[in-house]
């Protein structure tokens, strides 16, 4: 398989000599279809609830971007620019989605204006306890670094926000990646998480959007399969589940195997490439280039890139149940990378595994397409094993012909007790 030394040219040829990521069905998913009879009304419900879901109005995230970026270049550093990012800018959100944004300024100018901020706070705590009336002697303010300033920045931001029609709701500057939460008191948006420099997310919104772009039952499919993990509560990181970022991903890679989306990074024949700092901190240079949808289906219609196979008669429906169905049964589960940059099914090897949560059980990875790293890392042991038992309950019920409403109002399977792993070693060996 290829790797980060091959050149993007090197990795073009070798996806379509191989059959990787170009739209080759991996899958027989047709051989699955003839095992099964659907509920007669699922394809029709399916595409009546999920085909025409609103996203949030571009005038709504427009406006909140043009205040946050006001108030950043007040309060942070005059250069700010915002920039949304996420589900609701990706084309897989919907109203009720939530807004990520990120603050950009250049590291020199942030730190510069930070180390300020950063001193006039010193001085302000020193006077309040010295409790002088008059302002203690001022020291001389001494240069902080980017990850101080970029803490110093959501401060500044959490105390300024308010004035433009914003309630914090939450502060947390000594995150892996500073962050503030906040409320737009003056429109839709109920949660709106601004990071600093954070710019990883912009290249990871964009792939996204490209994808959901090209076949119009990626965005169904995806909105649909994240409803049912949501309501089966096997959806959201902070409960120690996969994230909802994670779940689409899971879907671009499902529909790469059947031959519906190629792999646009894979066919990008160029070199793109951003020095940022990674999950655990270290800099490092990453691969931020792919193929728009524009650029993609000009090639497909040039004849330079061959099309995608999967017949286009697949209903979202029966989609669905390949999807279940692939990760029961056929998915590899502590060894296939779940890779939509590089959809070949490959073993993630034993230097991969360390990038994410280790379970005695066998997991599911699944890698970020930018950032090189596991997003299994928030997926907690007993959650896993949920993981799969709604899996295999998904497809017994599509199996027997319920309904959509069946399928997705049905209660979660319970909870699944896990025994301590040394405690089950020890009992085993008795």
């Amino acid at each position: 398989a290829f790797g980060s030394e091959m050149t993007p040219e090197d990795r073009r040829a070798f996806a379509e000599e191989e059959g990787i990521g170009i739209g080759e069905v991996r899958l027989p998913i047709e051989e699955w279809l003839k095992e099964v009879t659907l509920h007669s009304d699922m394809a029709d419900d399916v595409m009546q609830k999920f085909g025409h879901v609103p996203q949030q109005a571009d005038e709504v995230v427009q406006d909140v971007v043009e205040r946050i970026q006001s108030g950043a270049q007040r309060c942070v550093a005059p250069s700010a620019t915002v920039h949304p990012f996420g589900s609701t800018v990706n084309g897989f959100g919907e109203e009720s989605s939530d807004l990520d944004v990120l603050v950009a300024i250049r590291e020199e100018e942030l730190s510069y204006y930070m180390s300020y901020a950063s001193w006039a706070q010193r001085h302000q705590r020193l006077s309040e306890f010295l409790m002088q009336g008059d302002p203690a002697e001022p020291s001389l303010p001494t240069k902080i670094t980017p990850k101080a300033a970029m803490c110093h920045a959501v401060q500044q931001l959490a105390e300024f926000l308010p004035e433009l029609g914003f309630k914090v709701l939450d502060l947390i500057p000594q995150a892996r990646k500073p962050l503030v939460t906040v409320e737009d008191t003056q429109g839709p948006l109920k949660e709106v998480d601004v990071s600093i420099n954070n710019s990883l997310p912009l290249y990871n919104s964009q792939l996204l959007k490209a994808y959901s772009q090209l076949d119009e039952r990626v965005r169904p499919l995806v909105l649909l399969v994240k409803v049912w993990a949501k309501g089966k509560r096997v959806c959201g990181a902070g409960e120690g589940n996969l994230s909802s970022y994670s779940w689409t991903i899971m879907v671009v890679y499902f529909l790469q195997l059947v031959g519906i989306l190629p792999s646009l990074q894979l066919l990008y024949k160029k070199s793109r490439s951003l020095q940022h700092v990674d999950y655990w901190g270290i800099p490092r240079s990453f691969e931020t280039g792919f193929l728009t949808a524009e650029e993609y289906q000009q090639e497909v219609a040039e004849k330079k890139i061959p099309p995608c196979k999967a017949k286009a008669d697949l209903t979202v429906a029966q989609l669905l149940y390949g999807f279940v169905r692939f990760f029961d049964r056929e998915y590899q589960w502590g060894s296939e990378a779940v890779s939509m940059r590089q959809p070949d099914r490959r073993d993630v090897g034993d230097w991969f595994r360390l990038f994410g949560s280790i379970h005695p059980e066998p997991t599911i990875h699944v890698e970020d397409p930018i950032e090189f790293r596991d997003l299994n890392i928030v997926l907690r042991r007993e959650r896993l094993a949920q993981l799969k038992e709604e899996f295999n309950h998904a497809v017994e019920m599509l199996e027997n012909g319920c309904s959509l409403e069946e399928f997705l109002t049905s209660d979660p399977r319970p909870d699944v007790v896990m025994i301590p792993y040394r405690i089950r070693r020890r009992y085993k060996n008795r």
